[in-house]
């Protein structure tokens, strides 16, 4: 374990260092240790020994992890994401040499942003799989950890080799209606899935108790449904009785190891002190104004051993210290990205 990784997990765990030295040491690190990474840099001028500013390392778009083998160690994760291969369309794959790292992560975010106030243990339902059925999966990697540290006695896995398996979820969460408060977790879709399968049930309205949370993650990749997030928490509080501050979005993906969070029944999300956000313009690349759209990028301190400065393929906007996710850029509003995977060499 390099000094640079011990210094990151300490300012992750506990705030000690300044991120903008860290910052600039992780990406001089990448340079050093990620050969598509050095000649992105040695072609936009960027040089190791002058680099000492983390917004001047240039931004890898994700669409570069679905051909090039970005990792500065040999791995002990390799991440891939949920897309398809239909149509040739290439899985992103994150191979992550220090796994212990996005423990860290979720130590020190999770709890905070997800369980009801308070507590320690909950009941936990999840309808994001367990490990053993997507050992590849970053959430499911989360999901687990989340288990290990923060489930109660009785806590379920409410998926079946199908998808989610909504029999068994309203079972649990009717067996929990009367007790402590519950955490759910879940994708976007798959919640919205199980509140259809509870409102087309004749049996009565479940009443989960007050704190109770639900953990939402990821879109709808591409399914035909129209919900909007007020939707989702009118429909939760009729069919679950749960209050509109019970939903926590969150904003994560396979090419980061950090996540965002919003405030309990909110929609901005917000980003912990080791990954800040910038949002540039989707064809200069340079940052636009305070609430201005454009192409969010990160730089994640805990993907040493990848690549930290990311540019997504998101639009948002930012609100102070927050963004507002506005949806999947188009083609046309990708050539900032299109432009930079070339350099790369991505294919």
């Amino acid at each position: 374990m390099t000094g640079l990784l011990r210094r990151i997990e300490r300012f992750i765990a506990t705030g000690e260092g300044r991120f903008g030295r860290l910052a600039a040491a992780a990406a001089r690190f990448g340079i050093e240790r990620v050969e598509p990474y050095r000649r992105l840099c040695e072609r936009r001028g960027v040089t190791h020994a002058a680099l000492d500013d983390w917004r001047a390392a240039p931004p890898v778009p994700t669409s570069a992890f679905k051909s090039l083998r970005l990792a500065a160690a040999e791995p002990r994760e390799v991440f891939r994401s949920s897309g398809t291969t239909r149509g040739g369309e290439r899985r992103s794959v994150h191979h992550h040499p220090y796994p212990d790292l996005y423990r860290t992560v979720i130590d020190a975010t999770f709890a905070d942003a997800c369980l009801p106030a308070g507590s320690g243990r909950v009941p936990i339902l999840s309808l994001i799989p367990d490990r053993r059925a997507a050992p590849d999966s970053s959430l499911s990697f989360m999901a687990n950890h989340v288990f290990e540290r923060h489930a109660a006695p009785g806590s379920a896995w409410a998926v079946a080799r199908h998808g989610i398996d909504v029999e068994q979820a309203r079972r649990w969460l009717r067996s929990h209606d009367r007790d402590e408060p519950v955490l759910i977790l879940a994708t976007a879709l798959a919640f919205v899935l199980l509140l259809d399968h509870l409102e087309g049930s004749t049996a009565d309205a479940i009443r989960l108790p007050a704190g109770s949370r639900v953990f939402e993650t990821g879109g709808f990749k591409g399914q035909r449904l129209e919900t909007t997030p007020e939707d989702i928490r009118r429909r939760s509080r009729s069919l679950l009785g749960l209050d509109p501050e019970a939903v926590v979005r969150e904003y994560g993906m396979t090419e980061l190891t950090s996540q965002a969070y919003s405030r309990p029944g909110g929609e901005r999300l917000r980003t912990p002190p080791w990954m800040p956000f910038r949002v540039l313009d989707p064809e200069t690349l340079e940052e636009v104004e305070d609430g201005e759209p454009g192409l969010l990028a990160f730089f994640d301190l805990a993907n040493l051993g990848s690549v930290c400065h990311i540019l997504t393929e998101d639009l948002g906007v930012r609100e102070g210290n927050a963004f507002q996710l506005l949806g999947r850029a188009t083609g046309a509003e990708l050539r900032g990205c299109s432009l930079t995977a070339e350099e790369l060499g991505a294919a």
